[in-house]
């Protein structure tokens, strides 16, 4: 007898457990602006959580909205440039879910550093540290995702990669 989970079972989150595993591309996605909306929501929520543990409130939603519009604004501009608009949901909608995955594994990973290490322990630099291999991972999924879209190997890596600066450096290092 097989089991029916609804959500295991239903195609979109098999698909997105699959990109995961760079298995699948964003093309096997639906075409839903529900979908793209609710999964950027859930990338700003979990990006500006993620940043909580080092900056304000006004800080973190700001990096939050921030990183969300370099997203949705690189997306746009890139498939524009490329002539693949037709792929501009499905592909924001991959972007922003695995954005919002690595997000949330920084939050895991920082709430499992901080449990073991109290407070006068470097915590936030032992995050950061280990935070980095959960970059690398997004620079690849990025640029496995852009591969879909009519990019070549190297410069889908060097694109991804230049969306993971954009973000994770340039953006992170806004203080007011």
């Amino acid at each position: 007898m097989a089991l029916n989970i609804p959500f295991v079972n239903d195609p979109t989150p098999r698909t997105f457990f699959k990109m995961l595993n760079l298995e699948a591309s964003q093309l096997s996605l639906p075409e839903s602006d529900t979908l793209m909306k609710g999964a950027l929501a859930a990338y700003v929520v979990l990006q500006a959580a993620a940043q909580f543990f080092s900056k304000s409130l006004v800080v973190s939603i700001f990096y939050g909205v921030g990183s969300a519009a370099v997203l949705y604004g690189a997306t746009f501009f890139l498939l524009r440039f490329l002539k693949q608009e037709e792929k501009f949901v499905k592909t924001l909608t991959a972007m922003a879910v695995m954005g919002a995955v690595a997000a949330l594994a920084y939050i895991i990973l920082h709430l499992i550093v901080g449990v073991a290490l109290p407070p006068p322990l470097p915590t936030e630099r032992l995050a950061r540290f280990l935070l980095f291999p959960i970059i690398v991972w997004t620079a690849f999924m990025y640029a496995f995702l852009l591969r879909h879209v009519a990019l070549r190997p190297i410069p889908a890596f060097v694109t991804a990669a230049l969306y993971v600066l954009a973000i994770e450096v340039v953006l992170s290092a806004v203080n007011f």
